[in-house]
């Protein structure tokens, strides 16, 4: 059974990579992407450097997302590279060919991590790329690690969680999940706050766990598969989770979209979509890009639609992220779109290569961090 998801996964990821974003309706994905509409800029993007790291992840699954840290950017591909550039230029720093990256990389200001597909979890010196120290887990990683303290937590693809000691690699505690018969391939990653660890399953859960000893605190569902085939019943969470002020946000394949309190894993709201990439989390609303292409805002305290936009129908967005007054996706062509936040209009388009973007978006400093399946890697931010 632990050997059916990374090959299941790979069939299922190629369905929806070739229809890609489908609705709860999986005759929708077979749609093609619907063309980009001509419109006027309401704000300049300036590209702040671009650069390319390896292949990429192509349609392997692979989590290869940026990671931030100390004026640093690192990146890692699937073929084996692993680099520091700086944050501000894009100036290469250091760089490392190993082995293929599955996951990651993760960083803090003195180390950056990452997991390979062949199951090893990598520590590397964030100011010279020298190796510090390589751990194995149960299967490959396919989602960056989350350094938190003196704790690394990375989820492998069988679906255990294994807590890494940061400063040599021994394991802490593993806590096995297991998966389903059919999942999607992919998994999301870890959010740790405080004391508590946040996992994503495959089954379409959400579980807590105690950071120093891996004791379950709480575990929630947060859809329920329907259908006469386990292919109809499938259901999974592999997208991008958000935290805000004790509230948990959510959205998982054919599982819906749904708040959570931190403490205890209450249901606040829940409301009926599907989605891979999952969603970003602001003040008053959440942001969630649905399987079909299609960006929601939902009222963060209702879960309520307050408005949803169609003109990326089928374009296999990428996870959003919150940008001044503007939520950004990226898409299967390297497009990078920003939407007002206020009604979803589109108010500036960028590129980058020519793929698509997984979940390879991330803010930092309100600066635009991007890394897509075919290596190309940049960096934007909004002129003021």
């Amino acid at each position: 059974m632990l050997m059916r998801k990374p090959i299941l996964g790979v069939l299922l990821a190629s369905m929806l990579l070739a229809a890609c974003s489908g609705s709860s309706s999986k005759k929708e994905n077979i749609e093609p992407p619907t063309e980009l509409m001509e419109f006027t800029p309401v704000v300049t993007v300036d590209k702040l450097w671009s650069s390319s790291v390896g292949d990429g992840a192509g349609f392997t699954g692979a989590g290869l997302v940026p990671a931030i840290a100390g004026g640093r950017a690192f990146f890692a591909s699937v073929d084996g590279d692993i680099v520091a550039l700086d944050a501000a230029s894009g100036k290469r720093l250091w760089g490392n060919s190993l082995e293929s990256f599955g996951g990651g990389p993760g960083a803090s200001e003195s180390m950056v991590v990452a997991g390979t597909l062949n199951g090893a979890v990598i520590a590397f010196d964030a100011q010279t790329g020298a190796e510090l120290w390589r751990a194995k887990v149960s299967s490959e990683v396919i989602s960056a690690p989350v350094i938190s303290g003196d704790s690394v937590i990375v989820i492998a693809n069988d679906g255990r969680t294994h807590a890494l000691k940061a400063s040599d690699g021994s394991q802490i505690w593993a806590v096995d999940r297991g998966v389903p018969m059919l999942s999607l391939r992919g998994n999301a990653a870890p959010i740790v706050s405080g004391n508590v660890v946040i996992v994503a399953s495959a089954n379409g859960s959400v579980s807590a766990f105690n950071l120093a000893d891996g004791r379950p605190l709480w575990e929630q569902r947060v859809g329920v598969g329907e259908g006469r085939t386990d292919l109809e019943r499938m259901i999974d969470v592999d997208g991008r989770m958000a935290l805000l002020n004790g509230d948990l946000f959510v959205a998982g394949y054919e599982s819906g979209a749904q708040a959570l309190t931190l403490d205890g894993g209450r249901t606040l709201w829940s409301r009926e979509m599907s989605s891979v990439a999952g969603l970003a989390a602001g003040t008053e609303a959440v942001f969630v890009a649905a399987t079909d292409g299609s960006v929601w805002a939902l009222d963060r305290r209702s879960g309520g639609a307050l408005w949803k936009s169609e003109i990326l129908l089928h374009r296999m967005l990428s996870n959003p992220v919150l940008m001044g007054d503007f939520v950004v996706v990226g898409d299967l062509e390297g497009q990078l779109h920003w939407l007002k936040r206020g009604d979803g209009e589109i108010a500036a388009r960028s590129k980058l290569g020519g793929a698509g973007f997984g979940e390879g978006l991330v803010i930092v400093d309100d600066v635009l961090y991007v890394q897509n399946q075919d290596g190309s890697v940049g960096a934007f931010r909004l002129r003021q």
